[in-house]
């Protein structure tokens, strides 16, 4: 029987080879860990298994072009890693160890276990196993012994030498998996907590005094506290259900044994994508240099998903202006639809708005927010830019970002002395209040804390929302069109430009790859409008469509949705209501309508719905605008 399941397994392999895309995943086993090409001989799609209407959804396909199949080989982080260990060699130990914890956690753990305190780098690099990244034996294998207590963050996951490795399927088949790959596959749900994320993307970092001495630990990212201070923990709504699209379509998950024919469902896509698509570029670039076992069609889906991410998933812009006074205003409201700050993660990212005013003959009359052709922000302070609420001049830009400093109050970009922020006016997501548990390391800091229109709606906060008012001398009676893009960085070229004064291989060679790659922002969102301005008001709801918000809002049962239908529009109209995933809850409105005011009410008394936050989408030809509201049970 042994040997059958051998002479199968290699057959199998054999097979999936000639359809391998990119350089080989690796085959080694280690005493804890099997490399990911072990995985994908067994649940690799093959038109059947693990397909979708005949397309491969498998986990090694999806997977392998990941940032986090490539965690250990991301040139970026490499530099970051080096620029700490030069700076403070005597600590080079601690810096690798801390940081291949997360990064490498297969030769990060399989080192502890051998004995070894500490993990280096050049072990890392010469470890394919380690090199593997965040795979599949990794995830799959750890234990909700401590999820969710401090214990487990910055990589304190729990891995044992017990070969059980967890999936979310009851009655898994054991026999094929144990002879092949010594593995005893067991039935466990905790892989569907955002807890299992949280070992790893909540992260504090030591920080260091003046005379290089740890003083204290800085929250280098927390997406899971501030997931937690949100609706979306409340709705039982995880980082998995964004980050591993599910889908309900009955799934063979594995080619192995034959006779198995077992259908799965759900089934989680091993998406894994946020809005890193100038890293993904920058790794398609250079697949042979960073031996990646990926190839460019892997990544270019990847690099699709991300856009997605953030063209479609991450947020809501929308734009309104009234004027007075000789003053154009333009209202820019931003609302986050993901479950943490945005941007996320670690503080080297940032989010902007370009803001331009053109007159009838396209000259600009105002402009906030430009770049050069290297991806910086025209018109930046020397030390950081604040937070707005009103901007006025062209050098006054709006950026979301974290800003670090060190003990002595100093603006830094090395993390090692970032003891705090000056800025974070990352935008939190829908339900965020200071009064929290876990505010006290997610925190607000900066101008936005006293910004009404920041996280506050009508004085509440947890609106997820920011609004920035442009204020422009204008003309009465004459046309502009207003153009509003929110652009987003993954990362800021002042910390590449510090970084590249450093003499050390991983540094150079992140720095020639991104010479070779424009830094120019990536357009989230873009709205386009043209206007006539009016001595009294330039928004007049006979002339203009206008979706209005909910009231009350919060509401429990019922609430109130207003909009408007302009002069001159006959169309189809719809109305409707939306979950944080985009399924839909009700169709309010689907019928054509005559220009005019419109009320009606949604009851969610009707629905069955928990509490949370749901959005109203309005539809008109070629006019669409959404909003949130929250139910409060």
């Amino acid at each position: 029987m042994k040997k059958f399941f051998t002479t199968l397994a290699l057959t199998i392999l054999i097979n999936n080879l000639s359809f391998a895309q990119g350089l080989p995943l690796p085959f080694g086993r280690t005493v804890m860990f099997s490399g990911s090409g072990n995985c994908a001989m067994c649940h690799t799609g093959d038109g059947t298994v693990l397909s979708q209407n005949g397309v491969d959804i498998s986990p090694p396909t999806y997977w392998r072009s990941t940032m986090m199949a490539n965690a250990s080989k991301d040139p970026f982080w490499r530099a970051m890693v080096a620029e700490e260990v030069h700076n403070y060699p005597q600590l080079q130990q601690t810096i690798e160890t801390t940081c291949t914890r997360c990064h490498a956690p297969m030769g990060y753990t399989e080192a502890l276990y051998n004995g070894q305190t500490n993990y280096s780098m050049n072990q890392l690099k010469q470890d394919p196993i380690a090199n593997d990244g965040v795979s599949c034996t990794a995830c799959h294998q750890i234990k909700q012994n401590n999820f969710g207590s401090q214990s487990s963050y910055s990589g304190h996951y729990v891995i044992e030498n017990d070969s059980v490795i967890y999936g979310p399927y009851e009655n898994p088949e054991t026999t094929v998996m144990n002879m092949v790959v010594k593995f005893l596959p067991v039935y466990s749900t905790h892989l569907n907590k955002s807890e299992l994320c949280a070992t790893c993307h909540t992260l504090f970092t030591p920080y260091l005094d003046n005379q290089g001495q740890i003083a204290g630990q800085f929250p280098e990212q927390t997406p899971y506290l501030e997931w937690k201070n949100s609706v979306y923990s409340a709705q039982n709504i995880q980082c998995q259900d964004c980050h591993m699209p599910v889908i309900y379509d009955p799934i063979d998950i594995a080619t192995i044994p034959p006779s198995h024919q077992v259908l799965r469902s759900p089934y989680w896509k091993h998406e894994f994508v946020g809005g890193n698509v100038y890293m993904l570029n920058m790794l398609k670039n250079n697949i042979d240099s960073l031996g990646i076992s990926a190839s460019p069609e892997n990544f270019d889906s990847t690099i699709a998903r991300a856009e997605f991410n953030l063209t479609e998933k991450a947020l809501e812009l929308e734009v309104t202006n009234s004027f007075e006074n000789d003053s154009l205003n333009i209202f820019v409201k931003l609302t986050n639809k993901a479950g943490h700050k945005l941007p996320a993660g670690i503080p080297f990212r940032r989010m902007w708005i370009h803001l331009r005013v053109t007159d009838a003959s396209n000259n600009i009359v105002f402009e906030s927010g430009s770049w050069n052709s290297s991806g910086e922000i025209i018109g930046l302070n020397a030390d950081y830019e604040p937070h707005y609420d009103i901007i006025r001049n062209t050098d006054e830009v709006q950026i979301y970002e974290g800003v670090m400093i060190d003990v002595d109050g100093n603006v830094t970009n090395r993390l090692l002395r970032a003891s705090q922020y000056i800025k974070d006016n990352r935008i939190p997501p829908v339900g965020f209040v200071s009064t929290h548990p876990s505010y006290d390391t997610t925190a607000i800091f900066g101008n936005a804390t006293v910004d009404p229109n920041f996280n506050r709606e009508n004085g509440i906060e947890g609106s997820g929302s920011d609004i920035i008012t442009y204020r422009i001398p204008a003309s009465a009676n004459t046309n502009y069109t207003i153009t509003a893009e929110v652009c987003f960085q993954s990362i800021k070229p002042k910390v590449v430009e510090y970084i590249a004064g450093i003499n050390e291989p991983d540094i150079n060679k992140f720095v020639t790859m991104y010479n070779q790659l424009p830094n120019l922002p990536f357009i989230m969102k873009s709205v386009t409008k043209s206007i006539v301005t009016d001595v009294e008001n330039d928004f007049n709801p006979a002339n203009n469509f206008l979706l209005e918000q909910n009231y009350p809002n919060p509401f429990n049962p019922s609430t109130k949705i207003s909009y408007v239908i302009p002069n001159g529009v006959r169309n189809l109209v719809t109305l409707k209501v939306y979950d944080i995933l985009g399924n839909e809850i009700a169709s309010l409105v689907n019928e054509e309508k005559t220009p005019g005011y419109y009320e009606i009410t949604f009851d969610a008394g009707q629905f069955n719905i928990p509490s949370g936050v749901y959005f109203y989408r309005l539809t008109a030809g070629a006019f669409t605008q959404t909003k949130a509201m929250i139910l409060e049970k």
